[in-house]
């Protein structure tokens, strides 16, 4: 497959901006934008073709410089037949995080989640076979201030119900645990939740916004209307709370994302039904889960246009909103940009607004270090799709040229890479959802430290290996002969993984090698000496 990449400039000498990206005779689209540690974008497109009852998908992604230039690229492949990729992430070694679904060989569709390295080559990916669902698929993923990753993943199924999860994987993509959470086992009066967007907030929380069918309270056991519902979920995977929106007031809808404005205060945004005259709701909650206000965005107010408008993406600077969407009319929504007073609760006025007529979704949007509005949409205006992106100013207009001097993967520090080539998920980890801990299963597990001795028996040297040295302190190894005799004891280390014994005097027989932590015995294995 040709990497080829028609890159069509709208005006070609008098504007830099809006960019459209394609793959020659194939529909293409993007799921997700980022702006880089070295100023560059990241497009996270997905192309498809469809020939008779034969359809393939694959993931693209872009690197651009900072005017949409391309850098370099990769094909990702999945399989002969589909994957997408819904959410990328930098990482705080350069890297780059990739989560969607794969295809896979028993007919499913199953979370995966990727880890490329400074240069674009893949260190590790991992595909999650659910063991009850059949569409399963990671839709966000985020790195943690610990370097750890935590991931949403939706309709994994758990029971046989369809739920919202947290997958917690450590820097090197082995997980940790799963949690479920807005679960109808807790809630009866929910049904069917599912996660659009998730933050890692300033204390180490996981928030997730999205979308709920739950019961109206006056009406226990009657029908489960759509709700926007946030959820926010400590670092050791217990939900703090579940905050279903518009319960008292009969506002249904889907939330779409959220933004922290400070420690106790958020900002979700959300559409409100009905479909044929959906509007914009934000609404404002703290951090105990408990909704402050908020307001409904009358359409006319947006633009006397507009019936009908989805926000999916909110941004701040010191005194704006900015809202990015779907907007315009009835089967006619188009990528929309937004500005607001950060007053807007009080003072309900839109200093802006623009359509970005012929593209349309998926849609992303994202406010750069400069306080610049990067728009990535799908062009709809010729014979396939193709990836829109645009740089906008605060005024909505699109940006010049930046004409600054920037030295581009900086961190690769492998001559000749980064290049444009393909990655394949053929080799990826796979792990059912029989082998997943609870969070409560995994910490429970970090309290042991596993010992293996080999060879065993043995002869003149034994091995011991351990785990979760790290969780521990004030470790000691001992070893004690069937009598119940010390033979040997020694300090062990955090981070230690093994400690190789001299064996060779001791007398044949049975041993048992202990370790301890604060004085408590943590591990033991058995091991013959010959």
């Amino acid at each position: 497959m040709a990497l080829l990449i028609v890159v069509i400039y709208q005006c070609l000498y008098a504007q830099v901006w809006p960019k459209y990206y394609n793959k020659t005779n194939y529909d293409t689209y993007s799921d997700d934008v980022l702006e880089a540690y070295d100023k560059s974008y990241f497009i996270c497109g997905n192309f498809n073709t469809y020939n008779g009852s034969e359809a393939k998908q694959w993931t693209w992604l872009i690197k651009t410089d900072v005017n949409g230039e391309v850098l370099w690229d990769k094909v990702i492949e999945g399989g002969d037949e589909y994957m997408r990729t819904a959410a990328i992430e930098s990482t705080m070694d350069g890297g780059i995080l990739l989560c969607g679904l794969i295809w896979t060989e028993i007919g499913n569709f199953d979370p995966y989640a990727m880890k490329l390295n400074a240069c674009g080559e893949k260190e590790w990916c991992t595909i999650f076979a659910s063991s009850t669902q059949i569409n399963p698929w990671a839709q966000d993923i985020k790195e943690t201030q610990s370097g750890d990753i935590i991931m949403l993943v939706n309709q994994y199924g758990e029971d046989n119900i369809e739920d919202m999860d947290l997958f917690k994987l450590n820097s090197i993509g082995e997980l940790q645990w799963k949690g479920t959470y807005c679960s109808g086992n807790v809630y009866p009066e929910s049904l069917a939740p599912i996660g659009r967007n998730l933050i890692v907030t300033q204390a180490n929380n996981y928030l997730i916004a999205g979308e709920v069918y739950w019961a109206d309270p006056w009406n226990p056991g009657g029908p489960k209307g759509i709700r926007s519902v946030f959820v926010e979920v400590d670092e050791d995977g217990n939900e703090n709370w579940v905050l279903p929106f518009g319960l008292q007031d009969s506002i249904y809808g889907q939330g779409k994302n959220v933004l922290e404005i400070d420690s106790n205060r958020f900002i979700g945004v959300s559409n409100k039904w009905p479909v044929e005259t959906l509007e914009t709701v934000l609404i404002e909650f703290n951090s105990q889960g408990i909704m402050t206000q908020y307001i409904i965005l009358d359409n006319q107010l947006i633009s006397t246009e507009i019936s009908k408008g989805t926000p999916l993406n909110i941004e701040i600077t010191d005194t704006l909103y900015i809202i990015g969407g779907l907007y315009g009319v009835p089967n006619a929504g188009y990528s929309s940009e937004i500005v607001l007073d950060t007053n807007i609760f009080t003072n309900p006025i839109v200093f802006n607004f623009y359509q970005h007529y012929e593209e349309k979704e998926p849609y992303s949007m994202l406010k750069t270090t400069n306080n610049k509005i990067l728009s990535n949409s799908t062009f709809d205006g010729s014979d396939k799709w193709e990836i829109a992106l645009s740089k906008l100013n605060l005024n909505l207009e699109y940006d010049t040229l930046d004409p600054g001097n920037y030295t581009y993967d900086s961190l690769c520090t492998t001559p000749g890479l980064p290049q444009s080539g393909f990655i394949f998920l053929d080799d990826c980890d796979i792990i059912t959802g029989v082998d997943i801990p609870s969070p409560e299963e995994y910490y429970a597990s970090l309290e042991k430290i596993p010992i293996t001795a080999f060879p065993n028996p043995a002869k003149d040297k034994v091995t011991f290996e351990f785990q979760n040295t790290e969780h521990h302190q004030d470790m000691e190894l001992k070893c004690f002969n069937i009598f119940g005799k010390l033979v040997h004891e020694e300090k062990v280390y955090q981070y230690q993984g093994k400690s190789i014994l001299n064996i060779r005097y001791w007398q044949s027989g049975i041993y048992i090698a202990m370790i301890y932590s604060d004085g408590v015995v943590v591990g033991k294995a058995k091991f013959v000496v010959q």
